[in-house]
């Protein structure tokens, strides 16, 4: 009969401890403060990944659309006279370039192009074909590389629609 309340006690003692150690592990819920400082630190940098991904990708689609725009400029080329929507369409290509080449880490170096073109037909042809050089030049490139290809690209680009940009006027 002593036998069977020794072993109650024991057995509630036992529960009792197991008890705590669930207790005790669960604790508050949170990590040591080095871990938080770890942790938070870590997704701060995949949020910054993250973003200077999608900052690269929206400049790869803005050549892409340097591109078609350049390259529909030059199909109505094909006209002795460019429409009302080609000036707009000439600004859209002026403020995307600048925005490329201000994200890649260019500025404006004052540089003229080498050989301007002599006529509109030669002047849509080459921004065209510069802004075909871009976009590849930008989907070749990382987040991580300033493209001296890409700012020399984007600079050519806008020296190229302000000459346009002369034929209008």
């Amino acid at each position: 009969m002593l036998f069977y309340p020794l072993r109650t006690i024991l057995l509630t003692f036992a529960l009792i401890l197991v008890a705590s150690f669930g207790v005790g592990a669960q604790g508050t819920g949170t990590p040591p403060p080095d871990e938080q400082n770890e942790t938070f630190i870590d997704n701060l940098k995949r949020m910054q990944i993250k973003r200077e991904e999608e900052e690269h990708k929206k400049l790869v689609e803005k050549a892409l659309k340097i591109k078609e725009a350049a390259e529909s400029l030059n199909k109505e080329s094909e006209s002795p006279q460019l429409t009302r929507d080609a000036d707009k369409k000439l600004r859209e290509i002026e403020k995307s370039a600048k925005q490329i080449r201000s994200e890649s880490g260019g500025g404006d170096d004052g540089k003229q192009l080498e050989a301007p073109p002599k006529t509109l037909a030669e002047a849509l042809k080459q921004l065209s074909e510069a802004s075909q050089r871009l976009q590849v030049s930008m989907e070749k490139t990382s987040r991580h590389i300033v493209s001296a290809s890409v700012i020399a690209g984007t600079s050519e680009i806008i020296q190229l629609v302000k000459i346009i940009r002369g034929y209008l006027n």
